[in-house]
């Protein structure tokens, strides 16, 4: 009987694991059922008795994010340390393929409810972490932010407005001052008292 159990949720997870990579070399619009069914060599009936379409998307997407998101605020303990490393590593080479799926997922969010709430459950995961990482520096009294929580807002808002920049065929922004502008963005959140 323990085998079973086990069968369904190796499935479920051989189909996951299929569509997260075919979404990170495709997009998600690029993506089809049938990609996923012949990466992971089982039948669209397999796939459509344990997901429907939409749902396995949003939840690849999910996966993808949440790893994205606990590698972009690990913190070390240092404050310091870990906001330099946020703005460092924000506008890298490797990030571009991420800043596409996460235009792509706002774009599908507006008429896909399981995008959307995959897309909102990053979102403000995505603004906690920065903003615990903004308040633990406030109490070690490593900056000064009035309001850490607004401060992670328009952090968020310059990040994102940066990288569709830096996406953009039209603009002449190169990473190196797309992140010149995001620590300048909070060099003046610091200076607002």
């Amino acid at each position: 009987m323990p085998v079973a159990e086990e069968k369904p949720a190796n499935r479920r997870e051989q189909l996951i694991e299929a569509t997260m990579a075919l979404v990170l070399e495709l997009g998600l619009r690029a993506t089809k059922t049938r990609d996923v069914t012949e990466r992971a060599g089982v039948g669209t009936g397999l796939l459509n008795h344990y997901f429907r379409w939409p749902e396995l998307r949003a939840l690849a997407w999910l996966r993808l994010f949440e790893a994205v998101t606990t590698d972009q605020f690990n913190r070390s303990g240092d404050p310091h340390s870990d906001l330099e490393r946020y703005f460092a590593t924000a506008f890298r080479e490797e990030a571009r393929r991420f800043w596409h799926l996460w235009v792509e997922a706002a774009e599908l969010a507006a008429s896909d409810t399981a995008m959307r709430a995959a897309f909102c459950q990053v979102s403000a995961r995505s603004r906690q972490g920065l903003r615990d990482l903004l308040r633990a520096g406030n109490e070690q009294r490593l900056w000064q932010l009035p309001d850490p929580e607004g401060t992670a807002i328009r952090l968020s808002a310059v990040y994102d407005g940066l990288a569709g920049m830096l996406m953009s065929p039209s603009e002449g922004m190169d990473p190196a001052q797309a992140e010149a502008h995001l620590r300048k963005a909070f060099e003046l959140e610091c200076q607002s008292q």
